[in-house]
Parts: C-alpha cells; structure tokens; sequence
C-alpha cells in the first residue's frame, strides 16, 4: 500500500475552511446549475458553454452523431472540444505539436503521457498491438516507437509577478514523457490513450504551455540531466537512445514570464499548493467518512471527519482509496493489478458494459469471457466453465450496468469467487455509493468521478476503492505498493474537491427527478422500452440499495423505430452530447456514439441503435417532463 494519508479532523477542517474562501466566489452551486439549463445547442460548442475544461461538447441533431462517427469533415473540423478520451482537447494538441517539432523526426507524430511507466506501457502496448499477425500494420511500424523524457524547470525574471506570487506552486520542475511514432502507427496509438485512460489532462496541457511560455520569454535554458548518450543532439536538449527505443531528451526550459500558472475566477488565484490536501479529502470523502461539504458559499457549514463510513464498512477509510486521472484509468489499474496477481488467465466481463472497459480485458490481456446479457442463465455458463477446469483471473461488471441499467447478483458472483478464487471489481460510477453499496461483495470498486461526483463537467477524475475485509486484500495491497502511482494533476484535484462538496445533496436531488422522469417515459405510449433500476431488475437493485438511497440518475430510453428516436433527439431541448452525471440533463444517441462500427452486435444485447441515454441534471422535475413532452409531441 502507500500508506495512511488520513487527515484529522482539525486539519480537515481548517483544510476545508482554506478552500472554502476560493470556493465561495463560485456562490451556490444550484444556482450555478439553473445557469447550465439553457445549455449550448451549437453543433462543436463546448457542454458547459465556454467551458475552456469542459469534457463534453454538443452533437445537438441525431446526423451530427453519425457524421462524427463516420469522420465527416465539417463535423469534425466544427468540434471546438470533445470527451478527452475520445478528442484531444486544444491544450492537449498544442503539447503534442510542441514537441512533435521540437523532437519528432519526418513522418513522426507525437502524444504525451505523465509518466515514465505509462508512456512505457503505451509502447509496450502499440508494440504487441502491431506485431498481432492479424492487425493489419506493417511490422516494422513496432521498431520505430521512441520515448523522449525531458523536464521542464520554470525560470522567471526576477521582476515578474511569476517569481513573487506565493501561490505559485507550479515553479518546481514538470517531466514530460513524449511518445514518438510513425503516423501510420497513430491509430494505435490512440487506441492507449482511449482505453487505458492514462493521457494527460487538459489543465496538465495548459501548466506545461505557460512554463514553455515564460521560459521562452526569458531567453534561458536549463540544463541537461541524467543524458549519457550524445548520440543525437539538438540545442537545448540530449538525446539518448537506449537501445530498445527508449529515448530520453531533456529540454530547455521555454515560456512568457509575466504570465502566471493559476487559474482565475473572478480575480482569484486557485492556491496550488492545497493539493495535496485536497486529494486527502477526495479520498475521504470517497471512502464515505466525510460528511457532504454542503453550499460552497455557506462559510458556517464544515465537513466531519467520522470513524464510521457511510459505505457500511466499519474501519474502511482514506488510506483504502486510490485515485486516478480518469475513469478509465481506475479500471485499467484494476487489471493491471488482476494481471499481476494472477498472469496467464482469462477475465470475465459480467454483462454488457461500457464499451473501452471490455475492450481493455480483450486488447490488453490473455482474453476475455463475455457474458454481455448479464442473467442468471450467464452465471450459470460461468459456473459451468469453472467447474469443466478452467481458472480465471477476475470477474469484472457494472452497477448497475451503462447503459442497460442491469443488475448483478453480486451475492452469487462473490460465492463463485470465494469458491474458485478469483477476483471480483465492481464499477460503482452509475450507481454511486450515495445510492448503492457493494464494496461488501467486491475486492476492488471502481468508479468515474467524473460523472456525478464531480457533476460540473470540467474535470476528469477516477478512483479505486481496495476493499479491507477481503480475503485477497493483502496481495492486493501488495501489488498496489508495486504498481500505484499518482498521476491525477494538481489542479484537476483541487476543482474535483470543490466541485464534490455536494455530491450528496445532488445525488439525492437528480434521484427524485430522474425517477419522476422514468415514470413518465414508462407510461407514454410512443416509448417502446425504458431501462431504469426502478423498472429493470428492481428486486436485485433494491438487495444493495442504501437506506435514503436513490435509483440514480441514469436512464436510456428507446423508441418504436430509428426515424422517431432521430425526431425526438433533434427536438429535445436539453444538453446533448457524450458523457453522464452532469448537473444538467444530458442526452445522448449512446450506442451510435459507443458502437456505430458493431451495431449490430451490440443489438444481440439488448443495445438498440435507437437508444438514447438520459441523464438527469438538477433541472426542476416539471420542466423537465415539459420539455420531454415537447419532444415526444413531434415524434408521428
């Protein structure tokens, strides 16, 4: 493990009492949110609206989800941003521009990652990707990856506002790991970058422009450290070929001086330096022993530090909790640590879910068993195949599930691990601990805290929850002292606090009004099927659901035939784009978005090309029914 990072409560406190003056400038965040419910309609604006960190973008008419799945030109080149696994965010691009000219060779493309074992493991991955008889790349592509390592150090005028602001945190040194690679190659690529989740983020992109910025302005270099090799050299930076394509370049140090790294909200900085306190309370509140931070403009109300989690797991705390830069990235540790704990054998991904966590357990390890309709008939094949001899490694599964909204029997899932050792990891994000408790059933939970737990739209985040009680929590706790390390970013830690401080209060809010919604769309006569907890598996949903607990705010909903759900799609005034758990109503044509290339094996599983997927923000109930019954009026 990587030690007890528990905060006391008087430090919490105070903590939380810091953080709240920055926070207070933001007023109530439910009034925020009455300002999101008239959102961008704009094909390629940015969800929430001038949003420079927002992590959706509008796709507002059903063609413009297939023109962007079927790469039309007018569509893309209209994208002002997009889900940041999916489209590179502007900042994001700038880097890999940046250093693609700087470093790259004719012919190279470049991508960034913020680490030395990630952008390893992202070689490692294009590498095997490629020399698969079956994928269709030239092989020599896999001979012709380098890595490039180099660090920036800020230098600063003496004079410049940069070197006297005491917030200024970010001046120590950032290491950049740049992976270089024939173009040809760029799809796999970005294969890594979507499934494993492991990129850099958008406020990382935009920290390591600025220190370019003033460095450059300062007409300065740093010098080079840890080159052994001056093979290749270029000015300003050393090159080192370490015989397996493993490159390490340090560079100068480039960028404007009189520009500070601090993002500003109405005139005030965002104190970096809180950081490291702030993932403290990430995880503490995640581990559910800190209570709901409330109104971030109430200066009265404090979070508790308690000895006892909300996720019904007495001794359960912080120290439990690992946190990652994306959901995505949550999920692939969770398989990297099922890959070293138990190498060799196949996974098993419990009912159909969220389509990069299969395609991680089929592109990533030795293979996947997939049981994608999620019943009891499919945990009694899996039974039968355990029983014929064969081992596996975990099982994995959603709950419920995205976006079928499914169900598992965790009780009988848990019973065939104990029975025939192995693991099993939960992915919480649609449900969330507020609603819903299975930590007791698994050994790792994960969850996207980019949803619901963020709610605002302008962060990624994830986390993985170990649990204490399991009989394979030691060698898990093992694996993670060998393998975890912390790549979520400063800055996206310190926004995802703030914006979590309410994420009960808004959990509980958005479960009312997606609930009345459901109830509506089940009745109406022109909606074929509504999947929802309330009305899918609700007898299982209800085993785990907490007390005051909710069926979330998650909802997909299909239509008689493909030409109603288009008409009501385009008519719908809500948010329409990709992702979920915002603190407005967003819908999306998810299985055009998920699965345009297989839709006709994601029908196999009850995933319908015209599902649209819902889900529900703080919106008043009524309004939003109205503005449903708008829609559904122009459906024939």
């Amino acid at each position: 493990m990587t030690g007890d990072f528990s905060l006391p409560r008087a430090a919490a406190n105070a903590l939380f009492g810091c953080l709240l003056e920055s926070a207070m400038i933001w007023g109530s965040s439910f009034s925020r949110q009455r300002r999101h419910s008239r959102m961008p309609t704009p094909l390629g604006e940015s969800i929430p609206a001038h949003g420079q960190h927002a992590v959706s973008v509008s796709l507002p008419k059903w063609q413009d989800n297939v023109n962007y799945e079927e790469g039309d030109p007018l569509t893309i080149a209209a994208l002002k941003c997009g889900y940041p696994r999916f489209v590179f965010h502007p900042l994001v691009k700038q880097v890999f521009d940046h250093f693609e000219k700087k470093f790259g060779r004719p012919g190279e493309k470049c991508m960034v990652f913020p680490s030395n074992r990630t952008i390893t493991e992202a070689r490692q991955f294009m590498k095997s990707y490629i020399l698969k008889s079956n994928s269709g790349y030239d092989l020599k592509l896999a001979t012709s990856i380098r890595i490039a390592e180099f660090a920036i150090q800020p230098i600063f005028q003496e004079a410049s506002p940069a070197a006297a602001d005491p917030t200024a945190s970010y001046q120590s040194n950032v290491f950049v790991y740049a992976l270089l690679f024939p173009e040809a190659a760029a799809p796999v690529a970005k294969m890594f970058w979507q499934h494993a989740g492991e990129g850099i983020s958008s406020r990382f992109a935009e920290h390591c422009l600025k220190l370019l910025g003033s460095n450059y302005a300062s007409k300065s270099y740093f010098t080079n450290v840890g080159a052994k090799n001056d093979r290749f050299q270029t000015p300003g930076f050393r090159l080192q070929d370490l015989g397996g394509g493993h490159v390490r370049q340090v560079s100068g140090a480039e960028s404007i001086a009189n520009q500070l790294f601090v993002e500003e909200r109405f005139g005030r900085n965002l104190d970096l330096s809180l950081a490291p306190q702030a993932k403290i309370m990430l995880r503490q509140r995640i581990a559910g022993v800190l209570s709901d931070g409330g109104d971030s403009s109430d200066e009265g109300k404090m979070p508790i530090v308690t000895n006892e989690s909300v996720r019904q797991l007495e001794g359960l705390n912080e120290s439990h909790v690992l946190l990652f830069p994306t959901g995505m990235s949550a999920i692939y540790n969770a398989f990297r640590i099922v890959q070293r704990l138990k190498p060799g054998l196949r996974t098993v991904q419990f009912g159909f879910p969220y389509t990069d966590t299969l395609k991680i357990q089929e592109k990533f390890g030795t293979g996947c068993i997939f049981l994608g309709q999620g019943t009891n008939n499919d945990l009694d094949n899996l039974q039968a195949v355990l029983e014929s001899g064969e081992k596996v490694a975990a099982l994995f599964c959603e709950f419920p599930s995205n976006p079928l909204l499914k169900s598992a029997d965790l009780k009988r899932i848990r019973t065939l691990a104990d029975h025939y050792d192995f693991l099993v990891i939960v992915d919480e994000t649609i449900g969330s601990f507020h609603n819903v408790s299975v930590l007791h059933w698994a050994d790792i939970v994960v969850s996207s805290l980019t949803k619901i737990f963020s709610g605002d739209c302008n962060v990624m985040g994830g986390s993985a929850v170990l649990n204490p009680f399991s009989k394979n929590y030691p060698a898990i706790k093992f694996a993670v002292a060998e393998l975890y390390e912390d790549n979520m970013w400063d800055e996206d830690a310190i926004f995802l606090e703030r914006n979590s401080r309410n994420f009960v209060a808004r959990t509980a809010k958005i479960n009312q009004t997606a609930a009345k919604l459901a109830q509506y769309l089940h009745k109406h006569p022109k909606v074929q099927q509504v999947h929802y907890p309330l009305f899918t598996d609700k007898e299982l949903y209800a085993t785990y659901l907490r007390n005051g607990g909710g069926y979330g705010g998650l909802l997909s909903v299909i239509l008689k035939d493909s030409q109603s759900a288009a008409t009501f799609y385009d008519n719908l005034d809500v948010a329409k784009g990709p992702s979920l758990g915002t603190n407005f109503t967003l819908a999306s044509p998810y299985t055009i978005l998920a699965h345009y290339t297989e839709l006709d094996w994601a029908e196999q599983f009850g995933v319908a090309a015209r599902l649209i997927r819902v889900s529900v923000g703080l919106e008043d109930a009524d309004e939003l029914i109205r503005k449903f019954e708008n829609a559904m009026a122009q459906v024939q």
